[in-house]
């Protein structure tokens, strides 16, 4: 964590929000797509970074949830720089954290939770 990162918390930015629904759409899109198809749905809401060391191994038919079922919420762990956001699926939620870029939120790390 560097001195320079903000931790301040903060008001969740309706356009993190946004991508957060955006990411979770495309994240459960998975039948009848290659993986390949599956990633450029993630790419323009995700960095390049992670979507290049993990979601790159995941097999998209493995994914459980097929569909997004509410609108997104964030968590306490909100700050100017950085949110976390759950958002319900038909399966289990999926814990976003968002972090600002110079492209805009993009979502840097997922989980699944219940």
């Amino acid at each position: 964590q560097s001195p320079s990162e903000n931790k301040t918390p903060a008001k969740v930015e309706p356009a993190a929000l946004d991508i957060a629904t955006r990411w979770a759409k495309a994240f459960v899109n998975h039948d009848n797509v290659t993986a390949a198809q599956w990633l450029d749905g993630l790419r323009p809401f995700t960095t390049d970074e992670y979507l290049a060391t993990n979601l790159a191994k995941i097999d998209p038919k493995a994914v459980p949830q097929n569909k997004v079922t509410g609108d997104p919420v964030a968590t306490p762990d909100s700050y100017t720089s950085s949110v976390t956001v759950d958002v319900p699926t038909d399966s289990k939620k999926l814990r976003l954290t968002l972090i600002r870029t110079a492209g805009g939120w993009r979502v840097d790390e997922h989980n699944e939770v219940d």
